[in-house]
């Protein structure tokens, strides 16, 4: 019992790292517009008990020769959604679950949607709407996968705990290039957040045409008017992220500029992620460099990174195999 509590830690509703790990599957977190290198380790165990998994990294056991990188594209994979909810306990619907990891029962996330995933499910009130907009345009992988390198071949055959504790149990095989944007609302007085949302996406429709959006023009009385609105919302690509309540109705028509800024981003991803692209130069047919995989980094589409078990690789497999007979070998000669 004590082993499935550690690894169903927190809220049982939101992905283990630490169940991910203890079945060697691949590990998909949230990223930001940092600089990543392909073959990045990660101590899973010190990510699984932290809120930053950057302090889980470790460096790369792969050879020193200049590695090569490709890009594979998936085709645009474009999603538009709109949740609607009216229960205080949960807010999953309101979430992507598909990169979002639980560590003792808080939110990994190096990236906007970390934080806006912290932000709802601590929401409770009980009325709540999102809208939420996708791109996932491919991965950036190795051209050719590297050989571990002889010092940690080495001190793997050694001991593989020793060879954990140096490089980490997990590897960075690719970053996942794409963007996301959401804009979540709640409250639990009688406001109807289906029409506030509606009005929402009608304004930023005509945002994305004109750049320019005001608020409504509101007398004293009305300004003084309550309505307790939260305002959630994050863009991957800009790095944008909000958290915000109105308790009166002029400080919700400020955060609703807000609100139909990130819709009408939303709108617009797709022309945004070719914008963020441009100067990058991707292509399918030739090998990225270092410094075009940090322009990457650096531009923002970088949304999720992928970590793969060195227990996979065939190195790992022969070094640990190898490593196990000559213990048995040793025990029997005594």
């Amino acid at each position: 019992m004590d082993t499935l509590d550690s690894l169903i830690q927190g809220d049982p509703n939101l992905p283990s790292l630490a169940y991910q790990a203890h079945e060697n599957a691949p590990i998909c977190l949230p990223w930001a517009r940092k600089p990543i290198v392909l073959g990045t380790g990660l101590e899973s165990s010190v990510a699984a008990n932290s809120d930053d998994q950057t302090v889980a990294f470790r460096p790369s056991a792969f050879d020193r020769k200049p590695a090569a990188y490709q890009f594979q594209g998936t085709g645009n994979a474009n999603s538009f959604r709109q949740s609607a909810s009216s229960h205080s306990s949960s807010s999953y619907e309101h979430m992507d679950m598909k990169a979002t990891f639980s560590a003792g029962g808080s939110v990994l996330g190096v990236s906007g949607r970390g934080q806006f995933t912290k932000d709802v499910c601590a929401n409770r009130d009980s009325s709540k709407i999102s809208v939420q907009a996708s791109i996932r345009v491919g991965w950036i992988t190795f051209s050719t996968f590297p050989r571990l390198s002889s010092q940690s071949l080495s001190l793997l055959r050694r001991s593989p705990a020793a060879f954990h504790h140096t490089y980490g149990d997990y590897f960075l095989s690719a970053l996942s290039l794409g963007a996301d944007t959401s804009t979540f609302l709640s409250t639990s007085s009688n406001v109807d957040l289906k029409s506030e949302m509606r009005d929402i996406q009608v304004k930023a429709k005509f945002l994305g045409a004109s750049k320019t959006v005001f608020a409504d023009h509101l007398d004293t009385q009305a300004v003084a008017t309550m309505c307790d609105i939260s305002y959630i919302g994050f863009d991957s690509l800009s790095e944008y992220q909000q958290n915000e309540r109105a308790m009166n109705r002029g400080a919700y028509e400020r955060i609703k500029v807000d609100a139909t800024r990130n819709v009408a981003d939303g709108i617009r991803l797709v022309d945004r992620m070719k914008e963020a692209l441009g100067g990058v130069g991707l292509d399918c047919e030739r090998a990225l460099t270092e410094a075009e995989m940090e322009d990457v980094c650096m531009s923002g589409a970088v949304v999720e990174v992928m970590f793969l078990p060195y227990s996979g690789l065939r190195d790992y497999v022969a070094a640990t195999s190898i490593g196990f007979l000559t213990s048995q070998l040793d025990d029997l000669g005594q």
